[in-house]
């Protein structure tokens, strides 16, 4: 035989396939929860938590987080319009005891409000 008439039995070279375009998924999911409002309802979610902490059990009961507003102020659900007014006046006491809950967390407010819904 000669040299070329030789059989090659080497395996062809495979082309590599060209590195792909994705993204990865951890840095997907912070645009994801922010456009789908996401984030805003796991902050609530956090501070709906620690409520009864922040306030009385018994309070807590009847009235919770419920949203944040245009104006980022956190607005409380509440089912009577006597805790509202009560809680009104502890305002200043409850705003200063979530700002101390929440202070090592990336969640923020400019105010509370209350507001009755049963």
């Amino acid at each position: 035989m000669t040299n070329s008439n030789k059989i090659n039995y080497n395996k062809p070279k495979k082309q590599r396939r060209p590195k792909s375009n994705l993204t990865k998924i951890s840095e997907v999911i912070p645009a994801v929860k922010e456009k789908m409002g996401i984030k805003k309802l796991l902050k609530i979610n956090a501070i709906k938590e620690i409520w009864p902490l922040i306030t009385d059990f018994e309070i807590a009961e009847n009235s919770q987080p419920a949203y944040f507003d245009n104006n980022n102020n956190l607005v409380i659900r509440v089912k009577s319009s006597v805790l509202v007014t009560e809680l009104s006046m502890q305002k200043i006491s409850i705003f200063q005891r979530l700002k101390d809950a929440i202070k090592n967390t990336d969640i923020s407010f400019n105010d509370i409000r209350f507001v009755n819904r049963p």
